[in-house]
């Protein structure tokens, strides 16, 4: 006869490995007999002292679960926090490189329509932020189920020593970053707007503003440094604070803007001035105009690289203070 001592045991020895089962079918049934016997001493009736033994023990699966040592969760204590922190540098990377290289891709492709080069991008980024999720958890879940832990990765034990300085304030906001990327997002999408486009009509004809040639490099160059900078501000966002050689990066990135920019402007290889002929503009508007766009490059330039190393030694100042 079946009783519900065996029903449970059979349920618990389901999820044990095979070659386990004997040693914990005996120390299961053990123990659960020694609790029914001393409920029985006590004046229980078996069949009610069965009955609450075996609710006491509670859910086999997880009893089972506690005999074969296997975690009922899909990331454990120990590769958690590592986990969360790849996952997240995972996904601003890959996220905003998705938006802006698909946004890129179809505004070259398709630069008439940028509100479905928009949508395009977006659609690109949400799947790959689903991809990220799903094949970063699976490969810690792996990890976690298959006994791998910190050590076997290399990774450190925690100790006291790597407390993190104390942060008076957060140096890069996530709101800042998200309004960087969509503004150099925006900037390439008008460049390549300028390809079918124009921002500037007259008589209600478009008028090219950008000099057709440029496309022959300089604009892919100028829009490759965009996306560059915007990879930067998500890398900033994951290290959370300016740092002297993030600084440097910043001068790099911006060297390779400005200089160009600076280069083609004076001599006048960017503007199309042939628009000047349907207003009343003349030849020294247009000498304005290239030396503002000038002041402005250079100026912006500057501020950027300098906020930079402001920035970091402020930072490393705040971090040794917190020591």
């Amino acid at each position: 006869m079946t009783t519900l001592t065996d029903r449970y045991v059979f349920a618990a020895l389901k999820s044990i490995p095979e070659e386990n089962r004997d040693d914990i079918d005996r120390e299961l049934r053990g123990s659960i007999t020694d609790a029914i016997e001393a409920r029985i001493d006590s004046g229980q009736a078996p069949a009610e002292a069965e009955s609450t033994v075996l609710t006491e023990f509670g859910d086999p699966r997880q009893l089972a679960a506690r005999y074969a040592e296997q975690p009922l969760y899909l990331v454990g204590p120990d590769l958690y926090l590592s986990w969360l922190r790849v996952l997240k540098l995972l996904l601003w990377i890959v996220g905003a490189t998705s938006f802006v290289g698909v946004l890129v891709i179809r505004m070259a492709i398709e630069p008439q329509d940028p509100i479905i080069a928009f949508s395009a991008a977006l659609s690109a980024c949400i799947g790959a932020l689903i991809q990220v999720a799903f094949w970063v958890t699976l490969v810690f879940a792996i990890l976690q189920r298959t006994g791998v832990r910190r050590s076997s990765l290399g990774l450190k034990t925690w100790a006291p020593e790597m407390l993190p300085p104390i942060e008076r304030h957060k140096q890069v906001s996530l709101a800042d970053t998200i309004a960087t990327v969509i503004l150099l997002a925006f900037s390439i999408g008008l460049l390549l707007w300028q390809r079918v486009g124009s921002l500037l009509y007259l008589e209600g004809k478009p008028v090219l503003v950008l000099q057709e040639h440029l496309w022959n490099f300089w604009l892919p160059y100028l829009i490759a440094v965009l996306v560059l900078e915007a990879v930067f501000a998500v890398v900033l966002f994951a290290v959370g604070r300016w740092t002297l050689p993030l600084a440097a990066v910043n001068l790099g990135v911006a060297v390779l803007f400005v200089i160009p920019a600076l280069w083609l402007l004076a001599t006048d290889q960017v503007f199309d001035w042939s628009f000047l002929s349907s207003v009343d503009w003349d030849v020294a508007t247009a000498r304005w105009i290239a030396g503002i766009t000038a002041a402005a490059v250079v100026v912006l330039g500057l501020w950027d690289i300098a906020s930079g190393f402001l920035k970091a030694s402020r930072s490393d100042a705040q971090v040794v203070s917190t020591r």
